[in-house]
């Protein structure tokens, strides 16, 4: 059996979630929706992992890339950590810093309807 990680899963237009997920391809794939791409390294050790396929599958758009300003995530992606090859958990420190900076801005939401 996999070990389980502490992650943060981030939702178009919700707030970062952290989760428990065991640390499978399987695991991955299912909470992106698709095959997944790793290798956007943040600071502090952090990896983010996203749908690879999410802008050709029409995803929604998410979060503004964090190392290409004009670019975007679409889709679901997580956030864990990294050691060598392999993924780890979240410290708590990193979970608070990625919650924060991947917080949802404090604009009116669009393409609301009623």
């Amino acid at each position: 059996m996999a070990k389980e990680i502490d992650i943060l899963v981030v939702e178009p237009g919700e707030a970062p979630r952290p989760a428990k997920v065991e640390d499978t391809l399987e695991a991955f794939q299912q909470i992106v929706g698709g095959p997944i791409e790793a290798g956007c390294y943040l600071p502090q050790r952090v990896m983010l992992v996203c749908n690879s396929e999410g802008k050709n599958m029409g995803l929604m758009p998410n979060r503004e890339n964090p190392t290409d300003s004009g670019d975007f995530i679409a889709g679901t992606f997580l956030l864990c950590s990294f050691e060598g090859e392999h993924f780890a958990s979240l410290t708590p420190a990193q979970q608070r810093e990625f919650e924060a900076y991947f917080a949802l801005p404090d604009a009116p939401e669009k393409g609301d309807c009623e």
